[in-house]
């Protein structure tokens, strides 16, 4: 259970209503440099100077936007970052954001979420560049040959950095840790004349594929049957991580296998998943709830009974894995 004090200090690098940034700096070498990806994203420079504890001065903020079919999808990433917090998994931090300028006379939604490391001192490989080099003929575009198991282990603390992704994933329902959404960072690399730094993951980021984000509200009251929603927590087809378990993995397993099979290979990891999962309902309302009310735009807007979805999807999840296993 989270103590009052680290409630309440985590409280301070929140942010309850959106952060407008229509005077932000447009980073115009991002579109020619980083991967697009599937949802519309662009990102902005933070003023040099901010009052704002939860943001950086000057530094690089991605604007992500959701599916045009989904305009609530971006919520996803602020509540990983959230549910990140309460867990102790490091999220890049995520927070609403509002571009009238996106779209001019429109006011656009979307996450704000700032960069996890510093381009012009640390150096990043993407998890599909080493997947590469690893697997001949590694086919980048589709990553089937994508697995945990032909991953080097070579990072310190590499089954803590695994077993905290893994459990968030599996919370949030991602089914998107593709190898390009995990990485290496070479911390200073760039400024030490060795060109060699200190390694280490990536936070777990990309996380708006998860949360049902696909089901409309009109749909989510046909979840209250409970055949139904045990079906969509552990079908393999929507439920399970991008990345097999091996690389001769025939079968699809969903989080809950793929758990147990990461637990029994790595003995430590059981104990480190237990910490992550020590949290109540009631702790992750009082840091989600004042989403609710944060956006009072329809289109874009949380509404209480999505947050109540969401709250079920996560708690049934957490059920499910401790189940899995015997916790």
């Amino acid at each position: 259970m989270l103590q009052i004090e680290v409630l309440e200090n985590m409280k301070s690098r929140l942010c309850d209503k959106p952060i407008v940034i229509d005077d932000w700096r447009k980073d115009e070498t991002y579109e020619g440099i980083y991967p697009k990806g599937t949802r519309d994203k662009s990102a902005y420079f933070s003023p040099e100077a901010v009052d704002e504890k939860y943001l950086k001065g000057n530094y690089r903020y991605l604007f992500k936007l959701s599916r045009s079919k989904f305009p609530w999808q971006f919520w996803g990433e602020i509540i990983a970052y959230r549910l990140g917090l309460i867990t102790g998994i490091e999220v890049p931090p995520a927070h609403i954001g509002l571009n009238n300028e996106y779209n001019p006379g429109e006011a656009t939604y979307g996450a704000l979420i700032e960069w996890f490391y510093d381009d012009k001192k640390d150096t990043y490989i993407e998890g599909g560049q080493i997947m590469e080099g690893i697997i001949k003929d590694y086919d980048r575009q589709k990553g089937t040959q994508h697995n945990f198991l032909s991953i080097p282990h070579f990072v310190k603390n590499s089954t803590g950095y695994w077993a905290g992704v893994f459990t968030l994933d599996c919370l949030i329902g991602n089914t998107d840790r593709h190898q390009d959404n995990w990485g290496l960072i070479l911390k200073d690399a760039k400024t030490k004349k060795s060109k060699q730094g200190f390694v280490l993951f990536s936070p777990a980021f990309d996380n708006g594929t998860a949360l049902g984000y696909e089901i409309l509200e009109e749909n989510i009251d046909k979840y209250k049957d409970e055949k139904l929603f045990e079906k969509y927590l552990t079908n393999p087809r929507h439920a399970r991580h991008h990345m097999k378990w091996s690389l001769d993995q025939l079968d699809v397993i969903n989080f809950y296998e793929f758990m147990k099979k990461f637990v029994l290979e790595f003995k430590d990891s059981k104990d480190i998943i237990c910490k992550h999962l020590r949290f109540e309902r009631s702790q992750v309302e009082e840091v989600m709830n004042p989403l609710v009310s944060a956006v009072t735009d329809n289109t874009y807007s949380l509404t209480q009974k999505r947050l109540h979805f969401i709250m079920e999807l996560i708690f049934k999840r957490k059920k499910l894995l401790e189940k899995a296993l015997g916790i």
